[in-house]
């Protein structure tokens, strides 16, 4: 657990939260990070998600406007976050990111290990450049969209780019923190390697890749590489 009860009733985060990464090069020239989906959702469980806090306090205020109003972000919230699962897988995995203390990324054992750590605090950059851009682009459009987001019902087209702008930047500071981090552990994997190999090889084997991936024993590996080959 990731959490600890104090004396006085008070709780804090645990502040040994490791997150394990996979570092996986799905393509020739195109990279990704993986965690496990149960790994994922205990961190979502468990996170300091300020934002999560915030509109269950509005939710639970005795003011009934404030009330009003954090239900209506609860429930555009909640429809939002499943279909951004389906958005950008490796966007979870930043977020994450932000409420880990340790990480350790597992690679494959195929080349130089240096070169493979140069390679993800690169990826990582281009990442944080990436989500800090659409972290701006979305809060100027989320200005003009949350006009419309007040109309009855879960509008989530309403609420669409200032959720995304949330969601931006939160997977932006989950690269800072990475970057930042001191507590950063890499490990090499030979069965990373093998699914390397076949994800990269001219014809698609979806039985051998489904082998490795049961080898694995990673939750949500399979669908992850669907969505990312």
């Amino acid at each position: 657990m990731w959490k600890i009860e104090l004396a006085n009733g008070y709780v804090i985060l645990n502040p040994d939260r490791k997150l394990e990464i996979y570092f996986i090069q799905v393509k020739p020239r195109k990279t990704a990070l993986f965690a496990s989906s149960d790994i994922l959702q205990q961190f979502e469980d468990e996170s300091d998600d300020r934002i999560g806090r915030a509109i269950g306090w509005m939710s639970n205020h005795r003011y009934r406007l404030l009330a009003w109003m954090g239900r209506v972000f609860y429930s555009a919230r909640g429809y939002y976050l499943r279909l951004e699962a389906r958005l950008d897988p490796v966007e979870r995995v930043l977020k994450a990111m932000d409420s880990a203390e340790r990480y350790v990324i597992t690679h494959s054992d195929d080349g130089d290990a240096t070169q493979r750590r140069k390679q993800f605090f690169g990826y990582l950059r281009r990442q944080r450049a990436k989500h800090l851009f659409w972290f701006v682009l979305d809060l100027l459009l989320s200005i003009a969209s949350l006009a419309i987001a007040w109309l009855p019902g879960p509008n989530v087209v309403g609420w669409y780019p200032f959720l995304r702008s949330l969601s931006h930047f939160r997977a932006f500071s989950g690269t800072l923190c990475t970057l930042r981090s001191s507590r950063v552990e890499f490990k090499s994997l030979p069965e990373l390697h093998r699914l390397e190999e076949n994800l990269q090889a001219p014809g698609f084997d979806r039985t051998s890749i489904h082998g490795i991936v049961e080898d694995l024993r990673l939750t949500g590996l399979e669908q992850f590489l669907e969505r990312m080959v």
